[in-house]
């Protein structure tokens, strides 16, 4: 069987398809390889497997080294930074308790959901800030 150029064309396409579906940068950098052994192919028909794997390979690190550094600093340029972070965004954020802390634990409700607060005990009512946060819950000191 000889494979064709257009092989490893279709392989680039479903892989992108990947890309699309699943999480991650990981099959984009395959792709431009698989794209980049068709091309080699297209250009030498002769050119055999071993040839055609080494360029598939180079090229997938290569792009993977070289496009990283790119994805991340558009990935950093978000208009919305804590969009899937919504602890982070509340950190600075002042409220008031709607129930009491007792013995350092309470429940608030801010933004648009309900959150444990851990801090000093306090009345309902009183303004809180929030100083940071360890998974679900929200550190809070009084406010000024």
């Amino acid at each position: 069987m000889t494979i064709e150029f257009w092989y490893w064309w279709a392989l680039a396409a479903v892989l992108l398809v990947f890309e699309m579906l699943l999480p991650g940068v990981v099959f984009l950098f395959l792709a431009i390889g698989a794209g980049g052994a068709g091309l080699l192919l297209l250009v030498a028909s002769g050119a055999g497997l071993e040839l055609q794997l080494f360029v598939f390979a180079v090229l997938s690190v290569a792009s993977a080294v070289l496009l990283r550094r790119s994805l991340r600093r558009l990935q950093g340029r978000s208009d919305e930074p804590h969009i899937n972070a919504r602890g982070a965004a509340l950190i600075g954020k002042t409220f008031f308790l709607d129930q009491p802390i007792l013995g350092g634990r309470g429940r608030a409700t801010l933004a648009d959901g309900s959150w444990i607060v851990v801090g000093p005990d306090m009345a309902a009512g009183s303004r809180v800030r929030v100083v940071g946060i360890n998974g679900t819950e929200l550190k809070v000191e009084p406010a000024p």
